[in-house]
């Protein structure tokens, strides 16, 4: 039985983080072909061993996503492996916590950077090759941060509103071939925004475990944290032939911190 995926050649930033390794597994088991990046050769061969288990339908290799050369020859370099590309997903990602009087103009630029120019550039690379083809998807990882704010967050949270606008506005500019949504994934238990919590608040809770049961039955209607395999299912959901009709959404996975 084909897999929701079949024919789909996606490539993933941010592909050695837990999400970004989530969505790539999903993707192979879903019959897509799949080319993972990262900002190092350690990490992109770290992350290729561990999905070749999976598939060997996984191909990839380093790329400074805020560098426009190193994600020109990123790009290009997947188009071969994969003879094209119909998907991308912009998952790369950092954060720096803290009050923003404490950041520093290196934080400021490297959370910036990452966040929002890597994906500016990454659309841009890869939009001639998405053009090629009926149905193609860009799917950008914003955050609950994006659309309600996070105490000691405020750059990471700009960046991740960014996003949503961006991308709102590249749903337009490429229709009708190419669609383009994003996804705000709340508090995921394998990384990102519970973690960077958890080491503000180390004098209060012994492990992030402990934190994190806290923070769902106080904040989460679902009380639960999500995973991020929960996020890939969102990932596959946007980019498969069932959300054909759907371009310039919000996908909000986080329990229900935020409802809009």
């Amino acid at each position: 039985m084909p897999g929701r995926l079949e024919n789909v050649k996606a490539v993933i930033t941010g592909g050695g983080g837990a999400i970004g390794m989530a969505t790539a597994e999903a993707f192979l088991r879903e019959g897509a072909l799949v080319f993972v990046t990262d900002y190092n050769t350690e990490i992109v061969d770290r992350t290729l061993k561990s999905l070749k288990v999976v598939s060997d339908s996984v191909f990839g290799c380093p790329a400074d996503v805020t560098s426009k050369s190193e994600v020109a020859f990123m790009m290009d370099a997947a188009a071969r492996s994969l003879n094209g590309i119909t998907a991308l997903i912009n998952n790369a990602g950092t954060v720096s916590p803290g009050y923003l009087v404490d950041q520093s103009t290196a934080d400021i630029d490297r959370v910036t950077n990452v966040n929002l120019k890597g994906v500016i550039l990454c659309t841009q690379a890869a939009i001639p090759y998405l053009d090629k083809s009926k149905n193609s998807s860009i799917t950008s990882t914003s955050s609950q941060a994006g659309k309600r704010g996070w105490n000691q967050n405020a750059v990471y949270s700009a960046t991740k509103a960014a996003v949503i606008g961006f991308s709102r506005a590249m749903a337009v500019e490429l229709a009708p071939n190419i669609r383009v949504n994003s996804i705000a994934p709340g508090h995921i238990k394998d990384e990102g925004m519970a973690w960077a919590a958890f080491a503000k608040r180390k004098e209060t809770y012994q492990t992030v475990e402990d934190f994190s049961v806290d923070l769902a039955e106080t904040e989460i209607p679902l009380r639960r944290l999500q995973s991020a395999t929960d996020i890939a299912n969102g990932f596959v959901f946007l980019t498969s032939n069932e959300a054909s009709e759907i371009t310039g959404v919000v996908l909000n996975i986080g329990g229900g911190v935020v409802m809009d």
